[in-house]
């Protein structure tokens, strides 16, 4: 696996890992999901960067950056992401959110208009209320705790969930890279955020309506990528997407699980391009 070198930046206090890479073109800011990093990138952002300045960070909480014992809702997130942008020097940006990192890409979209060039959303969370089984349960104090156990047995299972063929990311590179993104300390944070906004019933009902509330004031042309067959992430909330904010188009992959941008790489990263070149 290539990867950029790391670099890191202080954002509002928080020791912040990110890379840069590309020198031309507009800037394009990639935000990972919940247990992700920077890392989930790399098989996009040297193919992006051939025409964009691409960044793509561990937000706090995550990958490589500091994480704090505080609770941070995905409001505090997205006020990170562009606290982030400031300390890079980022006026505006299109960026590129995908699951969780959607919800800071759709609040970043619609609260800061100005900042937002062109949206992508990938297998975006935050647009149902259905949560599988684990998830529903990881929102009840202690036995959140004892699901959330850092192992290769955890990586496996996310690889599973997340893939729609999980047998061609089952190598020991991969595992290994999911495996490092999940220590204790990134599984507790993550689970202190989630359950701000989820609990046993899925996701909570007004979280939801602010998202909703929020999709059609968001001003930014906007491409929805997702996965026929996501398990993390209902199709359905691409067609909410799509329908609901008002310059938005759709493209659905076919036997794709929840990580589009890995499973269907070529296709996606040539969309995207396509998709900011307009």
């Amino acid at each position: 696996m290539q990867m950029p070198p790391d670099q890191y930046i202080s954002v509002n206090g928080i020791r912040t890992r990110y890379w840069s890479v590309g020198e031309a073109g507009s800037p394009v800011l990639l935000i990972h999901g919940a247990g992700g990093s920077a890392d989930y990138w790399y098989r996009n952002i040297f193919s992006l960067a051939q025409q964009h300045q691409v960044y793509a960070l561990d937000w706090v909480g995550s990958g490589k950056s500091d994480k704090p014992e505080a609770t941070y809702t995905y409001e505090d997130l997205t006020q990170f992401a562009l606290a982030f942008m400031d300390a890079v020097g980022l006026s505006s940006a299109n960026v590129v959110g995908t699951s969780a990192g959607g919800i800071l890409a759709m609040k970043l979209a619609s609260q800061f208009p100005d900042r937002i060039q062109k949206l992508v959303l990938s297998g975006s969370a935050g647009l149902g209320k259905a949560l599988g089984l684990g998830m529903r349960l990881s929102t009840i104090p202690g036995i959140g705790e004892a699901l959330n156990r850092p192992s290769r047995a955890t990586a496996k299972f996310l690889i599973r969930q997340c893939a729609y063929r999980p047998e061609t990311f089952l190598t020991d590179d991969f595992v290994d890279l999911v495996e490092r993104n999940l220590p204790l300390q990134v599984l507790q944070f993550q689970l202190r955020t989630f359950r701000t906004a989820a609990n046993f019933s899925g996701m909570k009902s007004d979280f939801l309506a602010q998202i909703r509330n929020s999709l059609p004031k968001i001003k930014a042309s906007t491409l929805v990528l997702w996965g026929k067959q996501d398990q993390v992430t209902s199709v359905s909330g691409a067609e909410i997407a799509a329908n609901e904010i008002p310059d938005a188009k759709l493209h659905l992959f076919d036997n794709c699980g929840h990580w589009a941008y890995l499973e269907h790489t070529e296709e996606f990263n040539q969309l995207v391009l396509e998709f900011l070149k307009d």
